[in-house]
């Protein structure tokens, strides 16, 4: 017991979490794990901002004419058909009667054009790969690319794509 009046006691910068040689373990442990997990997020980008354009926008619908995307004559076929307004969009024939419009912008980071590959799409900037579906199916993504729906026209021979606004 110390000899000291209350109003002459210091108290530690620690504030309890210290003991009289230093921070302890449990204490130590949780600041590195915050800190690890802090420079984590930093550098991967924050996954709460999935599907987040920066601020641009996705161009709303808009209607593509199938004749001027010879890829798209057959089912399997991919290509973007955005015309460089709006969001970068793929438009997929997933049937001779169906389509899937999906953005080329990766769920990671946000970046904007993925590209198209014979097997679906791929993220030069941190290597996320997508089937033609748009599932996820490797590297550092968190999620699908989103996908719009689609409404055939067969007389017209077109594809209207209900993007956002």
């Amino acid at each position: 017991m110390s000899n000291e009046t209350p109003a002459t006691l210091k108290v530690s910068p620690c504030a309890g979490l210290c003991r009289a040689d230093g921070l302890d373990r449990r204490s130590f442990l949780s600041a590195a794990t915050l800190a690890a997990l802090a420079v984590l997020v930093e550098a991967c980008g924050n996954p709460l901002g999935v599907g987040d354009l920066g601020g641009l926008s996705y161009g709303g619908p808009f209607t593509v004419t199938l004749a001027s995307f010879p890829a798209l004559a057959a089912t399997g076929g991919v290509a973007r058909v955005d015309g460089g307004n709006g969001a970068p969009t793929a438009l997929v024939r997933t049937g001779t009667n169906t389509f899937t419009g999906l953005t080329l912008v990766c769920p990671h980071q946000g970046y904007a054009p993925i590209d198209i590959t014979t097997s679906g799409f791929y993220c030069p900037n941190h290597g996320s790969q997508f089937s033609k579906t748009g599932s996820h199916t490797g590297g550092p993504a968190f999620g699908n690319l989103p996908a719009y729906s689609t409404t055939y026209d067969a007389t017209a021979g077109t594809v209207t794509i209900a993007r956002p606004a």
